[in-house]
């Protein structure tokens, strides 16, 4: 396993008038689960093809463990990658195909076969491994995929790019618990690719959110969530996103715009924002009480409320706001409680 470093990192595609990545600083730790989250065109896909070697970067570095990789091809980079969807072969068992990678490699028959029962208990394949990888469902497919990548003891980064997209919603949680799990077992430096900030913010110990301007924060989940570092974080991360109102109504918050979670605010009739009640969505109840969203229409536009709801539709309410960030030319300035 090894740290990762970008370091002023540049693409520009050839022919093209504009970089797709410029200026690009990372650091990951070695062993950390670090996730890239960014929406279609922030550059992700060419970010992963420069860690992975298909690319070489137009200017900057790549670093693995301080050494410069930036012109080194994939085989040399002990890289190993899972794609949206599982690369097997077919024909083959899961057994052989996770022992693949050693016999091409020349490994002895020992050590592959120990490699394989280690993997395969990590992933908890042991009872398939006799089976054809045609007979597996998609979400065991992706498992053995994941464990290709896994069977190189000096592997140095495992890139997984997407690798939920072709799995049932259903089951998604399990493989990403199930990835999770192996990742902080075999202390394996793994990065994620998605741009679904459900799986990054429940995957990674890290996050960096990726736009078409570059890496514009990086942090825990927690930081990301609560204390974006721009109102576009604020907005893309969050289901609903983060709420924005001009920050003279909140009276003492400083900068232009006010922006808070709707788990940071109630319906209140002596709150600092009035309006009426467009929309109710039920979650569920909690201690018989119905919890859900509720989205008042303001002066500032729409605002989400999450909690107790006990409010309908066309009711005239007021919002309190406990908690929130303020921010200047888009940019985080303060944050903080209200009282």
């Amino acid at each position: 396993m090894s740290s990762i470093e970008l370091k002023n990192l540049r693409f520009c595609y050839p022919g093209a008038d504009e970089d797709t990545l410029s200026d690009l600083n990372l650091q990951i730790a070695n062993g950390e689960a670090h996730a890239l989250l960014g929406a279609s065109g922030a550059g992700k896909t060419t970010l992963l093809n420069l860690l992975s070697g298909l690319l070489v970067p137009t200017a900057g570095q790549v670093l693995f463990d301080g050494r410069d990789v930036s012109e080194l091809p994939g085989r040399e980079r002990a890289v190993a990658q899972v794609f949206q969807f599982p690369v097997l072969y077919e024909a083959m068992s899961v057994a052989e195909n996770l022992a693949f990678p050693l016999r091409n490699r020349g490994l002895d028959a020992e050590a592959i076969s120990a490699r394989v029962a280690y993997v395969s208990d990590e992933l908890e394949l042991g009872d398939r491994l006799a089976r054809k990888a045609t007979s597996l469902s998609l979400f065991e497919k992706q498992l053995v995929a994941v464990g290709k990548a896994l069977m190189r003891p000096d592997v140095s980064l495992v890139l997984l790019d997407e690798p939920l997209t072709a799995v049932e919603p259903r089951i998604k949680w399990r493989l990403r618990q199930t990835l999770r799990k192996v990742q902080a077992d075999l202390g394996v430096t793994m990065i994620y690719v998605t741009h679904d900030q459900t799986e990054a913010l429940t995957f990674a110990d890290r996050v960096s959110v990726l736009t078409a301007d570059g890496i514009v924060q990086t942090g825990s989940p927690r930081e990301v969530y609560q204390s974006p570092a721009q109102e576009f974080v604020g907005h893309f991360v969050g289901s609903p996103g983060m709420n924005f109102i001009p920050a003279n109504v909140l009276q003492t918050v400083p900068g232009d715009r006010a922006g808070f979670r709707p788990e940071w605010a109630s319906i209140d009739p002596g709150g600092q924002l009035a309006g009426s009640v467009g929309r109710v969505s039920l979650l569920g109840t909690r201690g018989g009480v119905a919890e859900g969203l509720v989205t008042v229409f303001t002066e500032h536009g729409e605002v989400n409320v999450r909690g107790p709801v006990e409010v309908q539709e066309g009711d005239a309410v007021g919002i309190r706001v406990d908690r929130y960030v303020a921010f200047a030319n888009e940019l985080r300035i303060a944050e903080g409680e209200l009282a």
